[in-house]
């Protein structure tokens, strides 16, 4: 120490000694860099370890699944490990769903796909009605009164829709998810889950009240390919109906963009023969090079460096003080339908839809309660029908479900 002005010095032996103690940049970035990697390698395939162990009885022989094991097993894949790719395939679904000469007349008929003004509600409508079923509880109060509203609605056309068509409908969101993430995702699906999707679809096909769904995923390939042989042929209709929906997906983008983004969206559909029965032309080479090459690159990434996330999504609607049920501004698609009108929501959407959307009576910020979804002009009649549906099928539930039954639930 320096003792006329109380300064601590150093000796040279003590600055050579802390020189030697500090780790270069050059080798601690890269140490930290092959530590987050090696952590994303464990930690990604942490879920599905978990999950397979939970039901190892089952990899064997997973057609053993009831249907409530089933559902736990689909929202692995479904919320938390890829339900971007879930939510893409399951939409690219109802779109090949178009391409059935059987179906699009009586969709194009009821003018609710085609109307403009109508379009909207019917997508947020098809999306609130999935989230219910796969991402809810279709034994509770909330998932039987939407399942119940679905069949009404169904069941007002009688025979005019096949259930052929209820089957491949069916079909296409089993496998639809299943191809995407298979080719684009960053894991393809194990068996057991591949076979869940299927074993708990049956189960909601069973209470809308229709049979003939294959037992197996091999026997529910051929039996769509044959359906397809048969069904899937270009009527003006189709391309209808697929148009409306081209253009909901355009509604938000600038019109000098509506050529590329619609040769964008054409390449989303890969097979040939379903482009064709939709009256859609082959798309240029750029557009299918960018699209999945997007999509390769996205599932890379996401598998070598990104941590998985630390919870499920949660998209169903949420209960309001008042009972009904208001949708997450950040689960909205095309429209704010059921949205409450506060201003929280309202800069959410201001942000998410760059200005172009917000909440309001017009679309129903009131929420909603299950049994009122679908056309407007049908909510009154139906209440009553639905509300006995609901209350059957707590009975059919009672009594195991399809399983216990043996047979489609039946309703009037």
């Amino acid at each position: 120490m320096d003792a006329t002005n109380g300064n601590t010095t150093t000796s040279p032996m003590e600055e050579g000694h802390s020189d030697s103690m500090k780790i270069p940049w050059h080798i601690i970035t890269p140490s930290l860099i092959i530590y987050y990697l090696t952590l994303v390698r464990l930690l990604r395939f942490r879920a599905i370890r978990q999950l397979e162990a939970k039901y190892a009885a089952y990899i064997s022989d997973p057609y053993r699944l009831n249907y409530k094991q089933a559902r736990e097993i689909m929202h692995l894949s479904m919320l938390h490990d890829d339900p971007f790719l879930f939510v893409l395939g399951t939409q690219w679904a109802l779109v090949k769903s178009y391409a059935m000469a059987t179906g699009t007349p009586l969709l194009a008929q009821t003018r609710q796909l085609c109307d403009a003004t109508k379009v909207g509600r019917r997508a947020e409508d098809t999306a609130v009605f999935l989230v219910e079923l796969l991402a809810g509880d279709i034994d509770g109060a909330r998932g039987r009164a939407a399942l119940a509203k679905l069949n009404w609605i169904h069941g007002r056309y009688g025979d005019r829709i096949k259930e052929g068509d209820y089957v491949h409908t069916l079909a296409l969101f089993v496998l639809e998810p299943q191809r995407w993430i298979a080719r684009y995702g960053w894991r393809p699906m194990t068996l057991l889950e591949r076979v869940a999707q299927l074993v708990y679809w049956r189960e909601v096909g069973h209470r809308m009240g229709f049979g003939g769904i294959p037992a197996t995923l091999e026997e529910l390939e051929l039996w769509k390919a044959d359906y397809e042989g048969e069904n899937m042929y270009f009527i003006p209709e189709n391309r209808l109906v697929a148009d409306a929906t081209v253009g909901l997906f355009l509604r938000q983008t600038p019109r000098f963009l509506h050529g590329v983004m619609t040769s964008l969206f054409i390449s989303f559909i890969e097979e040939g023969k379903v482009r064709e029965a939709l009256g859609y032309p082959d798309p240029p080479a750029w557009a299918t090079a960018l699209t999945g090459g997007f999509l390769w690159l996205r599932g890379f990434v996401i598998r070598h460096f990104f941590l998985p996330r630390l919870r499920k999504l949660d998209p169903l609607a949420k209960p309001g003080a008042d009972g009904r049920l208001y949708q997450t501004p950040s689960f909205v698609a095309f429209e704010p339908w059921y949205v409450a009108d506060t201003w929280y929501n309202r800069v959410m959407l201001w942000v998410t839809s760059g200005g172009k959307m917000k909440p309001g009576k017009s679309f129903q910020s009131r929420g909603y309660l299950p049994e009122e979804l679908g056309p407007a002009e049908f909510e009154k009649a139906s209440r009553g029908p639905v509300e006995r549906q609901a209350k059957a099928m707590e009975e059919y539930i009672k009594n195991g479900g399809s399983a216990g039954v043996g047979c489609p639930f039946r309703f009037g």
